[in-house]
C-alpha cells in the first residue's frame, strides 16, 4: 500500500510553520509514498519540496499545487504548470482546467459561497478536515454523495505537531496519486482532529505576518472563548 498525506503548508503560507526541511525529515522516518503540500495562493512550496527531495535522491510523489482562495472561497490546485493568479471563479477555473489540473474543494462549509456549483464543478470533495467541526465534515460527506465525487481526507496542518494527524493511501500498484484519487481508490489510514493549538498558532501567525493586530485580538477571544464554547468537543 501507498501512503501519505493531502492538505497541509510549509512557510511558504503566510500562516505555515513547517519548514520543508522537517517535511523531509517526516517523509523519511514515516516512509510516506507521497505529499501533497497545498500552501497558500502558491506552488512555490511544492516546487521547493520537489527540489529537495531529487537532491536527496528520494522517491516520493510531490504533485504541484496550491491552494488558493477564490472569489468563491478555498480550492485546492493539482499538477499545475504554472501559477494560478486570477482569483475570480470562472477564469481560475478556465485557467486551471487549460493546465489539466485536478480541483479539490477542501472543507465546502468553511468559507465558501455557492458550496453547490463548486461541488458540482470540481473533482473531488475533501470530507474530513482535522481542523473542520465534526458537523461540517458529516456536511462535506453528505455533498461527496450527492454529486458522486471522488472524496479525501486531509489534515490541514500548519504545524509540526500536526502534520500527521491525517494518513491516507490507497492499494493499486502502478498508479500515481493523482490517479488513485480521482478514481476514489484512496482510503483514510489514520484520522485525528487538531488541537485549538494547532488552529491558534497558524492564526497567529497570520495577524502577524499581516500586521493585523485587530484581528489577532479577535483570534484570541475566538479560540480561546467562543469556539470552547461551541466546538471545543468537535476538537
Amino acid at each position: 500500500m501507498k501512503k501519505g498525506i493531502f492538505h497541509f503548508h510549509s512557510t511558504h503560507s503566510y500562516d505555515g510553520m513547517n519548514t520543508i526541511e522537517n517535511i523531509i525529515k517526516v517523509i523519511r522516518n514515516k516512509k510516506l509514498d507521497f505529499v501533497v503540500l497545498t500552501d497558500h495562493e502558491t506552488i512555490n512550496g511544492s516546487l521547493e519540496l520537489q527540489k529537495r527531495l531529487k537532491e536527496q535522491n528520494l522517491d516520493v510523489e510531490v504533485p504541484t499545487a496550491a491552494e488558493y482562495k477564490t472569489s468563491r472561497g478555498d480550492v485546492i490546485a493539482l499538477n499545475l504548470k504554472h501559477e494560478i493568479t486570477d482569483m475570480r471563479w470562472d477564469e481560475f477555473y478556465k485557467n486551471a482546467k487549460e493546465q489539466n489540473a485536478l480541483l479539490v474543494l477542501p472543507h465546502p462549509y468553511d468559507g465558501h459561497s455557492e458550496i453547490e456549483e463548486l461541488a458540482q464543478a470540481v473533482d473531488v470533495i475533501e470530507v474530513f478536515n482535522a481542523r473542520s467541526s465534526v458537523i461540517n465534515n458529516y456536511k462535506s460527506y453528505l455533498l461527496a454523495l450527492k454529486y458522486k465525487k471522488p472524496v479525501i481526507w486531509s489534515s490541514d496542518s500548519h504545524i509540526p505537531q500536526s502534520l500527521l494527524n491525517v494518513v491516507v493511501g490507497y492499494e493499486k500498484e502502478g498508479m500515481k496519486f493523482s490517479e488513485a484519487l480521482i478514481n476514489g481508490a484512496m482510503a483514510p489510514l489514520f484520522l485525528k482532529k487538531s488541537s485549538i493549538l494547532d488552529i491558534f498558532l497558524s492564526q497567529l501567525k497570520k495577524a502577524y505576518v499581516n500586521r493585523n493586530f485587530k484581528l489577532f485580538i479577535y483570534i484570541v477571544y475566538k479560540t480561546l472563548f467562543k469556539r470552547t464554547k461551541k466546538d471545543y468537543l468537535n476538537l
